[in-house]
């Protein structure tokens, strides 16, 4: 039996800090990291990573249909569709920055009340639709044939580095600076600043594209809590689960995202980042560990995606007998690769 755990912000991403991981109890990962075969990986977002595990190139990955696909209602139609995720941007110095909507706390009135004075006004471009609150698609009329990048690669960075390019870029440029205009102005967000909350004051395009007609799944059970992740196994025509935890993880060899750090990773966002290591460790890691020293689990791989230059760890029963290699906690770990 194999178990891939897919944990994408479990390396902290700013190699100023200390103290990040030093005061965790994490007797488990660290047993892992001193004992198993360490592979360097190239630097990948989680969105690359998902695109190499499932055999698309990630340049093409598209993105938009294959999350829509992994929505609760699991809605799928070979069109063309876009994220058009709600955001909101402020000004830190000099720089425009982006604040994904995971942190704005949006309601689904609010989304409702958005998403119909957007579909008022630029009927024109296409249809908005949004399953959730904080993750918003656009049906296009016209396809686009500008370079679109990726939410996480844009997330808490200035955004002049990621406008839409070449094809009809200007087009989108335009675009999302008249949404920004109908945004500013609507009562939802006049509403959210007097309450002191942030206003969602513009969308973000990427992921464009149509889902692929078949997919390939990497392993044969895939449990996954983000919709992009359980669209690709619907996609390879798996029912995704949830990971709940080891003792629940589906039978026989099986591929789980583990992403509760990566998004509190993204924002150095230091106690839900502990938190989240700390039940992962409980959850997974320590019975996985016990699992493979049992000999009820031959393999154990971990996937660490990073921007940085990720890692893959693979444990199998002999590996526990490598004595003369210590125990390594996570920031030794981290810092060592990265400092």
């Amino acid at each position: 039996m194999h178990l891939h755990l897919v944990l994408p912000g479990l390396l902290w991403p700013s190699i100023h800090a200390r103290g990040f991981a030093s005061a965790l109890a994490l007797p488990a990962l660290s047993r892992l990291l001193g004992r198993a075969d360490c592979r360097p990986l190239a630097g990948e977002t989680p969105e690359q990573t998902w695109a190499r595990l499932f055999g698309i190139d990630a340049a093409t990955l598209p993105d938009a249909p294959l999350r829509r696909w992994g929505e609760a209602d699991a809605w799928h139609h070979g069109t063309d569709l876009l994220c058009a995720d709600p955001t909101h941007l402020h000004f830190a110095g000099e720089y425009l920055l982006l604040t994904d909507a995971r942190e704005l706390a949006i309601g689904r009135d609010e989304a409702d009340a958005l998403i119909d004075a957007l579909n008022t006004e630029f009927a024109d471009i296409g249809r908005f639709d949004a399953p959730s609150p904080d993750r918003w698609y656009l049906h296009p009329s016209t396809p686009p044939t500008a370079a679109l990048s990726r939410l996480s690669a844009v997330t808490g960075r200035p955004i002049v580095h990621y406008l839409p390019s070449n094809g009809d870029a200007l087009i989108w440029q335009r675009t999302m600076n008249e949404i920004q205009v109908v945004l500013h102005n609507h009562p939802v967000n006049r509403a959210r600043e007097a309450a002191g909350q942030r206003p969602i004051n513009s969308v973000w395009f990427w992921g464009a594209g149509r889902a692929p007609a078949t997919l390939g799944a990497p392993m044969p059970a895939i449990a996954a809590t983000s919709p992009l992740v359980r669209g690709l196994a619907r996609a390879a025509g798996l029912a995704p689960q949830a990971p709940a935890g080891f003792a629940e993880r589906p039978a026989g060899d099986a591929l789980v995202e583990l992403a509760a750090a990566y998004h509190p990773s993204l924002y150095l966002d230091l106690a839900p980042w502990q938190a989240a290591l700390a039940d992962i460790e409980q959850h997974w890691l320590a019975p996985a560990l016990a699992a493979v020293s049992s000999g009820a689990l031959k393999t154990l791989t971990l996937t660490l995606p990073d921007e940085r230059g990720g890692v893959q760890l693979t444990l199998r029963k002999p590996h526990l007998w490598r004595f003369w290699r210590k125990a390594q906690d996570l920031e030794t770990f981290t810092l060592a690769r990265y400092s």
